[in-house]
């Protein structure tokens, strides 16, 4: 193909839709590629964060690896996550419980959050600095109903 008709599109209609199909096909396999990558990774951090990793299996790993999940929107691997450190570590139950609130709270599941926030409370955590967070998913309740 020549300067100009790959400037402006040379070639017929067939071999343009041909073009433009490879190319689309191309981008769907990277971006599948890219997702399984991802997704392998979200696996080995949920291992970590579950404490099946012995190599990471330190509460401090563990515990990096469920804020991970948390952040890169994982929430389900992420409560699930803090629930088996909080098993593992009774002394972390209150920061677990925080933090599967924050999950339930990201999935705009205020109520659930509630729940979860005053569990923490009940259990230790520090009630002024779970205040923005509670106020904010009453808030969100309150939107919904």
């Amino acid at each position: 193909m020549g300067f100009w008709s790959t400037l402006f599109g040379g070639g017929s209609a067939e071999e343009r839709a041909a073009k433009a199909q490879a190319k689309a096909d191309r981008r769907a396999a990277r971006e599948a590629a890219e997702a399984a990558e991802k997704t392998q990774l979200y696996l080995q951090l949920f291992d970590r964060a579950l404490g099946n990793d012995p190599e990471n299996a330190a509460l401090g790993q563990r515990t990096k690896a469920a804020i991970k999940l948390v952040l890169a929107n994982e929430l389900t691997m992420g409560r699930e996550a803090w629930l088996a450190i909080a098993r593992d570590h009774p002394s972390e139950l209150a920061t677990a419980l925080e933090q599967v609130g924050v999950c339930y709270h990201l999935e705009k599941d205020y109520a659930a959050a509630l729940r979860h926030y005053d569990d923490a409370i009940r259990v230790g955590a520090d009630a002024d600095q779970l205040a923005d967070n509670i106020a904010e998913a009453r808030k969100g309740l309150a939107g919904l109903g």
